[in-house]
């Protein structure tokens, strides 16, 4: 069996004689231990509820019950003060108010805490748990202009900045609370638990699409330091919700593809509008001071006629323009058409006629006849 002495090798809050003696409840005794390790070398401390109802693994109202009951038998006051949310002040105690007023010649009393060692070691023990925490834990950097930097060195989980913070502040829906979505986002950093960036901004995506996120315009989205906190982008969604999830990534994942080739084909019409441009300015010089007493608007309009043309016909040309011509340019365009539809039909109907005429010399008319007369015959000699 392997044993230890205390002394030296504990630290943390010590349960002073008096407290024992005080009709309060033992989470409250533990409670006033607690402050005095806080306070230290003052006489006040400003942990916050959470802070010691993580201390004493209770609720945060048990945390105020205990706290009530130490003002009651006035051992602390609690104020409000700005910049703090409350602030603890230890009141001095009848016990040691007693021991104050024992004359120098009278033998000590039992006020006195018995059997208590008021040396302190060099090594080996902190009374104060703050000092502690500070020495095993290096204190978090201040969220102040320099700290906005890219850090040099890789810290935590995979070397994150604060810029990379305000990207991920960005995605977030609910813009709540910042101070302490940073504080959360470099203690994760600091721990080595903060998910890559790209993971976390697919993750805030994935929950934002979701039904329970969207309610009421977002009413039950909670904070972005209670997300980290919670380490809520390792949440998993019932199946249905799932599913419909999927059906809205799947809609949206459409939608970008079909504006993405939208985009393509604009981007081809413009460059090819672009491509084209001086074949209609070429044709345009062709009626020569007609053509620069046209207006904004009508300008477009024989450009977009052109361009039409141009695609189904491959014309009008500045080389189709003849030298006497009197038409305008939408005159001539209008002719232009005309001339192509009409090429056009010639063309398919002396298509049409070759075709017709092949099949003609291919098989002749009278051999229709022929064919099925042998049978006809036949018939009409079996009645």
């Amino acid at each position: 069996m392997e044993t230890f002495t205390p002394k030296g090798n504990v630290f943390g809050p010590i349960l002073p004689q008096f407290i024992l003696e005080k009709p309060v409840t033992c989470g409250a005794k533990i409670m006033y231990a607690l402050l005095c390790n806080y306070a230290s070398e003052r006489d006040h401390c400003w942990p916050s509820h959470a802070t010691l109802a993580a201390k004493l693994s209770c609720s945060v109202s048990s945390v105020k019950n205990y706290l009530a009951e130490l003002i009651g038998v006035k051992l602390i006051s609690v104020r409000r003060e700005q910049y703090r949310s409350c602030v603890y002040y230890l009141l001095r105690p009848e016990a040691l108010k007693d021991c104050g007023a024992v004359k120098a010649d009278q033998p000590e009393t039992a006020c006195r805490e018995p059997t208590v060692d008021q040396t302190r070691p060099k090594i080996g023990y902190l009374n104060n748990l703050n000092k502690q925490e500070e020495k095993t834990t290096p204190p978090l950097p201040p969220a102040t202009e320099q700290s906005l930097s890219p850090a040099p060195k890789a810290l935590g989980g995979g070397g994150f900045s604060l810029p990379d913070f305000e990207k991920a502040w960005e995605a977030y829906p609910k813009k709540e609370a910042p101070g302490l979505a940073r504080s959360a986002w470099l203690q994760l950093r600091q721990n080595g638990q903060l998910p890559s960036l790209p993971d976390l901004l697919a993750s805030i995506k994935r929950f934002a699409l979701t039904g329970s996120w969207q309610k009421e315009q977002g009413r039950f989205i909670p904070q972005m330091s209670n997300f980290l906190r919670g380490q809520r982008w390792l949440d998993t969604l019932p199946p249905e919700e799932e599913q419909a999830l999927q059906l809205r990534l799947r809609t949206e994942k459409m939608e970008q593809a079909l504006q993405k080739e939208q985009e393509a084909r604009e981007a081809r019409r413009k460059a090819e509008n672009a491509r084209l441009r001086p074949l209609y300015e070429a044709f345009a010089a062709r009626f020569g001071e007609e053509a620069r007493q046209f207006n904004e608007g009508l300008a477009a309009m024989h450009c977009g006629t052109w361009m039409f043309l141009y695609e189904k016909y491959g014309g009008p040309m500045a080389a189709d323009v003849p030298e006497g011509n009197s038409l305008r340019m939408g005159q001539f365009m209008e002719a232009y058409q005309r001339q192509c539809e009409a090429r056009i039909y010639r063309e398919a109907q002396a298509a049409k006629t070759q075709v017709r005429s092949c099949l003609d010399n291919a098989l002749p008319r009278t051999s229709l006849l022929t064919r099925f007369m042998p049978q006809k015959e036949g018939l009409c000699a079996a009645v």
